[in-house]
């Protein structure tokens, strides 16, 4: 069985919102370092230090992420599936030790409302706590609040 047909152990996070703008919009906001630096971190006060992207099968990322409070943190992946603008799968694993992710899977599908609206879904697999899983699903949904307040203008 190839790596792609395995099963994700640990526990699944899953974040939703409907966001004012197109599926390519949002895509384009995901996978573009220019843009994801101008919408991220806008609920938590936080900001994109580093915003590496090599957006294509196999190619990875690199994010440094600073908080409000100054401490800061970097998350690394790589990208499995693309299939613009509606579905991107990555790995995803953080450098901070005390969260142990490794390895864990983002997929983030974009459903297209036809009314200049998207539903967007982010589920992210193989977390391994609960009190991470929590981080994490509050994170997430702050990420779509980000995007959804970045297409509004504010």
């Amino acid at each position: 069985m190839d790596e792609t047909m395995q099963p994700q152990r640990g526990l699944t996070s899953r974040a939703a919102r409907v966001i004012p703008a197109t599926p390519a919009d949002i895509f384009k906001a995901l996978t573009d370092p220019q843009s994801m630096t101008k919408w991220w971190g806008k609920t938590e006060k936080s900001s994109l230090v580093a915003c590496d992207m090599d957006v294509r099968h196999g190619g990875e990322f690199r994010l440094g992420i600073r908080a409000a409070n100054g401490t800061e943190d970097a998350v690394a992946g790589t990208y499995s599936e693309l299939a613009p603008p509606h579905h991107l799968v990555f790995s995803w694993s953080s450098e901070k030790a005390a969260d142990a992710v490794a390895d864990s899977k983002v997929t983030i599908e974009l459903y297209d409302l036809k009314d200049g609206s998207t539903r967007a879904v982010v589920t992210h697999q193989g977390l391994p706590a609960p009190h991470v899983a929590a981080l994490y699903s509050a994170g997430w949904h702050d990420a779509l609040q980000d995007l959804s307040l970045h297409f509004v203008g504010t």
